[in-house]
């Protein structure tokens, strides 16, 4: 055996046995799975070990939104992000109008089936709105929210934005998702946004089925959630952007102040997809929270 051969079959099994070992199991990739629901087969990512946590995706996203979180706070923690039927790989939904509470039956049914008792719940925009009627169902199950970009009230529509919404219906499904990208990316992120974060979204976007697309832009009016933020005690936290136009670090504060315990982070130089634009920033501040949370309310 060539000498070269020889020092190298040495140099992996030394590398297997010591901290490499570790390191290859730490590594241990994203698993992708699937359980299979009453209405549907619901595809999810998980990894990691530890507390449960639980990300929810805006809707016309999926679970990919979410990936930075898995790499970035698996090393404690159990994570585990769906894609809510209609998206991602899971089942496609014949649905003609977005239903939130069916959503909410679809997560619950999700935690009964990966057998979550508990969690920390994480959720971007509608997918905040989910959750939180989660938590409010069944507060024993939630021991945090953290709401991104999420606004709880009422939903409805006013003439002009039902109109521009069935116009961006009508213009999607003849001329393509591209027009519709165009338009949400003015304002979705900050024009600091990295170019990959811009590449996923439109990625995520280009994938959610036409069904699903028209679905959204032609609900006009969903149950309202403005009686949610007094049911949901446990520690809220809500992460905002400093370039968020939508839901500005002003909007977060006044949020807040409306949970019986609930906080506003800031993050410089973001708009509002966190999980894609700060990633690092987002993933230090959810640790900080779960951490003092492990501590009994101590902070780190």
């Amino acid at each position: 055996m060539p000498r070269y051969d020889h020092d190298m079959k040495r140099y992996l099994a030394l590398l297997l046995l010591g901290y490499g070992a570790a390191t290859l199991a730490g590594a241990a990739p994203i698993a992708q799975r699937s359980v299979e629901l009453e209405r549907a087969q619901i595809a999810y990512r998980e990894r990691g070990q530890g507390r449960p946590v639980v990300f929810v995706h805006a809707l016309l996203l999926d679970s990919r939104l979410w990936l930075d979180q898995l790499d970035g706070v698996c090393d404690t923690r159990r994570c585990l992000a769906p894609d809510l039927s209609g998206h991602g790989y899971s089942s496609p939904s014949t649905q003609t109008k977005i239903d939130m509470q069916r959503y909410a039956d679809e997560l619950v049914a999700f935690l009964d089936a990966t057998k979550v008792r508990e969690a920390d719940f994480v959720g971007l925009s509608a997918g905040g709105n989910i959750a939180a009627i989660v938590c409010a169902r069944q507060p024993q199950r939630c021991r945090s929210l953290t709401l991104i970009s999420t606004v709880l009230g009422s939903a409805n529509l006013d003439a002009a934005g039902i109109r521009y919404r069935a116009e961006n219906a009508r213009t999607v499904v003849i001329e393509g998702k591209d027009t519709l990208f165009r338009r949400f990316n003015e304002y979705i992120v900050a024009p600091e946004a990295p170019l990959i974060a811009r590449a996923r979204y439109k990625t995520m976007l280009g994938q959610t089925p036409y069904e699903t697309l028209v679905a959204f832009l032609t609900t006009s009016d969903t149950p309202s959630t403005a009686d949610l933020p007094p049911k949901l005690t446990m520690p809220v936290m809500i992460p905002v952007g400093q370039g968020d136009t939508v839901l500005t670090p002003a909007t977060a504060r006044k949020i807040a102040a409306t949970f019986p315990s609930g906080r506003v982070i800031e993050l410089a130089s973001a708009g509002r997809l966190l999980p894609l634009e700060a990633p690092a920033q987002l993933n230090d501040a959810l640790r900080n929270f779960w951490l003092e949370l492990d501590n009994g309310g101590k902070k780190p």
